[in-house]
């Protein structure tokens, strides 16, 4: 699963912007903001984290799937985490990695956008137990932050 160089470009954009204004599905969660940021195949890719250490989850299925979604497997994938797995898979712009786990993704509403929650593991092992709980970013402008009040 590799990028081509456009592809990687997008994903450096939406990664260095926080995708506020280029992706059409942006979720705030109890980890941070993830964003729908490209499909390959079958596969949808969501990215998240800062642009100086970015993660990448790949969802099997999903691409192309904006409506009565259900639930999906993939993996999430960074160039660092807490574990190292024996095996390496491709993470952020198709680098291999052995920063990876399984990830499970459960839609909570039919219509788009929807709320999800997720499961994730590291690496093969059992999942971990804080689950994460996404609501969709509708209608959250891009402003500059407000001037400190005197």
């Amino acid at each position: 699963m590799k990028l081509n160089s456009l592809k990687a470009l997008g994903l450096a954009v939406l990664l260095m912007t926080g995708g506020n204004a280029v992706a059409d599905e942006v979720w705030n969660t109890n980890v941070g903001r993830i964003v729908y940021a490209d499909e390959i195949g079958p596969t949808a890719v969501f990215a998240y984290g800062p642009a100086e250490d970015p993660g990448v989850i790949y969802i099997l299925g999903l691409a192309k799937v904006y409506e009565n979604r259900g639930t999906y497997e993939g993996y999430w994938a960074e160039n660092k985490a807490k574990v190292e797995c024996t095996t390496e898979r491709p993470g952020i712009f198709g680098k291999m990695t052995k920063y990876w786990g399984r990830y499970q993704i459960k839609f909570l509403d039919k219509g788009f956008p929807a709320r999800w929650e997720a499961t994730w593991s590291y690496c093969d092992g059992a999942a971990e137990s804080v689950k994460i709980e996404a609501t969709p970013a509708v209608g959250e402008a891009v402003a500059a932050p407000a001037p400190a009040k005197k």
